[in-house]
């Protein structure tokens, strides 16, 4: 169907709902991505265990940008919710620092000459790099022929009475932090996410096992509401997403800082819980390489590049100042 015969649907855009709904989502993304690591870390792994959930956040990213036509038709808030929220949240450019860093360090004691350090490190760099691509491009792919489907099907996909409304295209109302503007849909979900927040904080206040995971789902919707408002920063430069830059880069300096907290005297386990709680929940969903990735493949070519490196190479100048300093005069090692 031509775009120029589509009726426009005026789609009302509630920043509280959209917050509300970026609080389960974030949560489902941190549990999707340590489910993954812990899943794919066993001795002999041919890979390091986090690529898997960079390139599934990264695919599931490229089918929500495909469908955000019918996804805000349907429900608004639901797309940001799966892209910043899920997408985000699964994905995360944080360890994906961390990781480089710790191969240059040779942070494992590996035996093996400094030259390895580097090729392990350009290993880590490139495959994260090419599957999160990979991941995209494919979920592109996937999205593009789903939206086919429906346009082909739409009564056999969405039923008569949605029909009409769901192969229209989509006018975004903003409507600000206004309360007035909300729906009873609106409503439901601002009760949902309250809803599940409270229910993970129980969980980690009452929980005996599982604590850190607990905790995690705590903190992963402050970094996902965080980088959230920091996206807001995004329309001030189109040629250079400050915003994000901003998430990631910070993220990855917290991390650092915290990987460094192990570093030093010994902790309690509640102090351990809380550490790996903030690096996964808090770091792992404020930093994400979904939109990192689309901002890649969506800025102009030298944009792009000027963009990708600094981010990169500001965020190794962070995990080398803060962490790199200690480890190098005092070795590499854990309290917990």
């Amino acid at each position: 169907m031509s775009s120029t015969t589509l009726k426009a649907i005026e789609v009302n855009e509630n920043r509280i709902a959209i917050a509300a709904a970026i609080i389960p989502f974030s949560i489902a993304g941190v549990l999707i991505r340590l489910a993954l690591q812990r899943l794919e870390t066993f001795p002999g792994a041919p890979v390091f265990a986090l690529v898997y959930a960079q390139w599934i956040g990264c695919f599931i990213m490229g089918m929500a940008g495909k469908l955000k036509s019918p996804i805000s038709l349907w429900y608004q808030p639901c797309h940001p919710g799966i892209t910043t929220g899920l997408c985000g949240s699964i994905t995360t450019f944080s360890s994906w620092q961390l990781g480089i860093f710790q191969e240059f360090a040779n942070f494992n004691a590996y035996p093996h000459t400094r030259g390895k350090n580097i090729l392990a490190a350009i290993s880590e760099f490139v495959v994260t790099l090419a599957m999160s691509l990979n991941g995209l491009k494919f979920g592109q792919h996937v999205g593009e022929w789903l939206t086919g489907i429906l346009n082909s099907h739409p009564t056999r996909c969405f039923g008569r009475q949605e029909e009409n409304k769901m192969m229209s295209e989509e006018k975004i109302v903003p409507k600000g932090w206004s309360v007035r503007s909300l729906t009873r849909k609106d409503y439901c979900t601002i009760l949902f996410g309250i809803a599940c927040w409270i229910g993970v904080i129980l969980a980690a206040i009452f929980t005996e096992n599982q604590k850190e995971l607990a905790l995690a789902c705590v903190f992963a919707p402050v970094g996902a509401l965080l980088r959230w408002m920091l996206s807001f920063v995004n329309k001030k430069n189109v040629t250079f997403p400050l915003g994000t830059y901003i998430a990631n880069i910070f993220g990855t300096a917290v991390l650092a800082a915290l990987i460094l907290s192990r570093s030093g005297p010994q902790l309690t386990p509640i102090s351990c819980n809380v550490v790996e709680a903030l690096g996964d929940g808090f770091c792992g969903c404020l930093t994400t390489i979904s939109t990192f990735m689309v901002e890649l493949t969506t800025l102009p070519r030298r944009h792009s590049y000027i963009y990708g490196i600094l981010s990169v190479v500001v965020g190794q100048c962070f995990m080398f100042v803060i962490l790199g300093t200690y480890i190098w005069t005092n070795g590499a090692r854990s309290s917990c």
